[in-house]
């Protein structure tokens, strides 16, 4: 089947099985990026500043964000074995881990957050 290639609009445009055009999946890639990365940057950058730590730290957060994001939604789209979903899904921080990062950091500072969040991750998997 086919789809509409008039590009007005009205139908499905390229099937699952089909390959776009590389200048449309990059122009597209680029979009999903610049919409996704203002979460990506403002949920560390809230929780960093609500517990007063330094500049350093809040560099260092950020630039970690967007690396584990960045990997694991690469990790989304390959597929590696049953790894992944072999689909576009962005993975970016959620703003429900807010206040415990904020608590967190403020009472134990980046080691208790940092064991937490490894915790919050490994509990999951190993309860499914």
């Amino acid at each position: 089947m086919t789809g509409n290639r008039t590009g007005d609009g009205t139908g499905v445009q390229y099937q699952p099985d089909e390959n776009p055009p590389l200048a449309l999946v990059i122009s597209l890639g680029l979009q999903l990026a610049g919409l996704n990365i203002a979460a990506v940057v403002l949920v560390p950058t809230v929780i960093v500043r609500a517990a007063g730590e330094t500049e350093a730290y809040l560099s260092w957060a950020v630039l970690t964000a967007v690396m584990i994001c960045g990997m694991t939604t690469i990790l989304q789209a390959l597929r590696f074995g049953r790894i992944g979903a072999g689909h576009i899904i962005v993975m970016c921080s959620s703003a429900a881990f807010i206040p415990v990062c904020i608590m967190a950091l403020a009472a134990g500072g980046p080691a208790m957050m940092a064991t937490l969040v490894v915790i919050a991750s490994l509990v999951p998997p190993a309860l499914s």
